[in-house]
C-alpha cells in the first residue's frame, strides 16, 4: 500500500511540474525612477502610474518595504526596468 501511494504521489508531482512548465513566460517593460546616487539606506520599489504607452512607472522610495505592500513575484514574469542614466559630478564635458 505504501509503495502504491508513493508511486502515485511521484506521478502527481511529475504531472504538476509538466503542467507548470507549459505556462507562458511573460516579459514586462517598466520605467523606474531611482533614488539619488548619494542615498545609501534601504530602498523599495512602488508602482506609481500607468503611462500612455502601456508601460507601468515605478519609483524607488527610501526605507524598507511596508508590511502591507508587496510586489507579486510571479516566477513566469520578468520585469525589465528602464532607468535614466545618472549624471556624475566629476565628468568633464
Amino acid at each position: 500500500m505504501k509503495v502504491a501511494v508513493l508511486a502515485r504521489l511521484k506521478r502527481l508531482e511529475t504531472a504538476r511540474a509538466v503542467e507548470q512548465s507549459h505556462r507562458p513566460f511573460k516579459i514586462e517593460f517598466a520605467y523606474l525612477k531611482q533614488l539619488p546616487r548619494e542615498y545609501s539606506g534601504p530602498r523599495h520599489i512602488v508602482s506609481v502610474s500607468q503611462r500612455p504607452d502601456g508601460r507601468c512607472a515605478y519609483e524607488e522610495r527610501p526605507g524598507p518595504t511596508p508590511p502591507n505592500q508587496s510586489r507579486v513575484n510571479d516566477e513566469n514574469v520578468m520585469t525589465i526596468f528602464f532607468v535614466r542614466a545618472q549624471e556624475s559630478g566629476n565628468e568633464n564635458r
